[in-house]
């Protein structure tokens, strides 16, 4: 099971069942939609979880969802726009501000 615990992580978690499903292994998102109904339900019943359906496709589906998540780890350190000198984060390959590339 993969959780998440953040609005950011509700897309990787998308990413990541598609990823699952092209290697043909069944799987679902559970309570996907309950983070609306955080404070009226308890916060631990709201998180979104992908589940494997099938045992025997877990450690096969645990070798995707680790390659998946060290290749999603790798970050790019901050920058600074050598056009307009505006900072930016790692991930961003142009500058919001100007559009110049990054380096």
């Amino acid at each position: 099971m993969f959780s998440a615990n953040s609005p950011a992580e509700f897309g990787s978690l998308d990413l990541l069942r598609t990823a699952l499903e092209e290697a043909g292994i069944p799987c679902m998102v559970k309570n996907e939609l309950l983070t609306i109904g955080k404070g009226d339900i308890p916060a631990t019943e709201c998180v979104p979880e992908l589940w494997i359906m099938k045992g025997e496709d877990y450690p096969t589906a645990r070798g995707i969802m680790d390659q998946w998540n060290a290749a999603n780890k790798e970050r790019h350190a901050d920058w600074v726009c050598a056009n307009c000198k505006e900072p930016s984060e790692g991930q961003f390959t142009s500058c919001w501000k100007c559009g110049t590339e990054r380096e």
